[in-house]
């Protein structure tokens, strides 16, 4: 399966390129973001950024995992993937620049990558989590039709302490539930 870019009516999602790095460092480097990310390295560097595009398109390559970049137009605003695939399930991932959040871009980006998920990829289940004190990323997921699975904890290798995050969970539609 070619992954072909994802089109929303405002946004344009798709695998990152190499040209990409600029933008996306410049625009992952801020406190205001990072701090709502798990595991992600800061500061992040334009080898960071490059290490992360070569690793996206391998792996997208060998539908393993699918790292995307989120764009209005020719502007990045974010990133989103769907990652640690078991059986029929994986985890979501998003994030946006501070400037553009409130928009309702982050709510566009993950009801596309949902139907990508379960229309293209046949998933039955994909979950998602964001730390306690991210009520953005608990009204995404909510609008998103995200239900609460758990709680958990997580090191958080920025902050360098143990963060408590809520793990929801979005079920395809399409199955029957028993």
């Amino acid at each position: 399966m070619l992954i072909k870019d994802i089109k929303t009516e405002r946004l344009i999602i798709k695998i990152p390129v190499l040209d990409d790095r600029f933008e996306l460092t410049q625009l992952i480097n801020d406190k205001h973001v990072i701090k709502w990310l798990s595991d992600m390295p800061f500061p992040y560097t334009l080898s960071h950024a490059e290490e992360f595009i070569e690793r996206s398109q391998e792996k997208a390559m060998k539908h393993e995992t699918y790292n995307f970049m989120i764009f209005k137009e020719k502007k990045i605003l974010g990133g989103i993937g769907l990652t640690e695939f078991k059986k029929k399930s994986c985890e979501l991932g998003y994030w946006l620049g501070k400037r553009y959040w409130g928009n309702g871009f982050a709510t566009e980006a993950v009801k596309s990558i949902l139907d990508f998920g379960f229309d293209q990829l046949n998933l039955e289940e994909i979950y998602a989590s964001y730390k306690i004190g991210n009520e953005g990323s608990k009204r995404v997921l909510m609008k998103c039709g995200f239900q609460f699975y758990r709680e958990k904890k997580e090191f958080d290798s920025v902050l360098l302490k143990e963060e408590s995050l809520i793990e929801m969970i979005k079920k395809d539609q399409s199955i029957k539930q028993t």
